[in-house]
């Protein structure tokens, strides 16, 4: 039978289970509690990140390095997490570290991309009044730095491209006023000097028409005198090969052979053209007869 001590003591078991129950519902809460605090930050600036990668992705923004970053944050975290539920001591810094870096690198690459679309028009604009071929290596280097998310030195590059088309334009406005000033003198020099000029030219003309015989007969000898040195000149190489392959062995017969053809065929268009041009003088001669 169930007596009166018994009843007592299973109630006095329950209230201390339910003491029991409470306490550790009270101590699990305060562990949950002190584990949302300290990776609250973390998470938080994770959720950042992911809204700057999103920002940039919809500014066509290359978002590799960041994503990159980002995924590596993301790890960090779980496994920090993870330890701390385990009741471990976790360390969130890297993770806020990296989502900062993001946030940093959004920053300049929003610049970045403002500043080269404005670069872009500015050259495209230059372009139309200048030739700025020279400096299209530059050019596709700042485009090439913003697609490979190189955004710090896209800023730096934009800079440095403004000074180049400015020295460009400058140098070239400085050509054409020379060019322009030039021009005008000639003009001017022709227009005060036209008589000096045109007796000039006459006097010139009237002494080629009649030295214009001896002109042509100098002519003449100067050309068949070259034809003559180089045919000279071919045939000593050539008697110093053929000394090279009979005394001396210095060359293969298949070599020897190439090589004769080719003094032989070069002997053979010096004859050509000497007999060609010993026509032409005696032609001259004939009609100036």
């Amino acid at each position: 039978m169930i007596n009166k001590k018994n009843i007592e003591h299973f109630f006095v078991i329950i209230l201390i289970g339910i003491m029991f129950c409470l306490l550790f519902i009270q101590s699990s809460s305060a562990i949950t509690t002190k584990l949302s605090n300290e990776s609250v930050q973390a998470k938080e600036s994770l959720s950042q990140a992911e809204k700057d990668i999103t920002e940039m992705a919809e500014k066509d923004i290359p978002i590799s390095r960041v994503n990159e970053t980002y995924q590596e944050a993301l790890q960090l975290y779980s496994a920090q997490l993870a330890l701390e539920e385990k009741g471990g001591r976790a360390d969130y810094k890297l993770v806020i570290s990296y989502t900062s870096d993001i946030n940093s690198v959004k920053k300049t690459a929003i610049q970045a991309r403002d500043e080269l679309i404005i670069f872009k028009d500015t050259y495209e604009e230059a372009e139309k009044h200048a030739n700025l071929s020279e400096m299209q290596e530059e050019y596709n280097s700042i485009l090439l730095s913003f697609k490979d998310e190189r955004f710090e030195d896209t800023l730096e590059l934009i800079k440095k491209g403004y000074d180049r088309i400015s020295e460009i334009q400058s140098s070239q406005t400085a050509l054409n006023s020379l060019y322009l000033a030039t021009s005008r003198s000639i003009k001017n020099f022709f227009i005060k000097n036209w008589i000096k000029i045109t007796i000039f030219c006459s006097v010139i003309l009237f002494l080629i028409l009649i030295f214009w015989n001896n002109f042509k007969k100098l002519m003449f000898r100067i050309k068949l005198n070259n034809l003559f040195i180089q045919k000279r000149a071919i045939n000593k190489l050539l008697k110093n090969m053929q000394e090279g392959y009979f005394k001396t062995k210095k060359l293969s017969e298949s070599e020897y052979n190439i090589k004769l053809k080719k003094f032989k065929e070069l002997i053979r268009d010096i004859d050509r053209q000497i007999m060609v041009l010993k026509e032409d003088r005696f032609k001259f001669e004939k009609k100036k007869n």
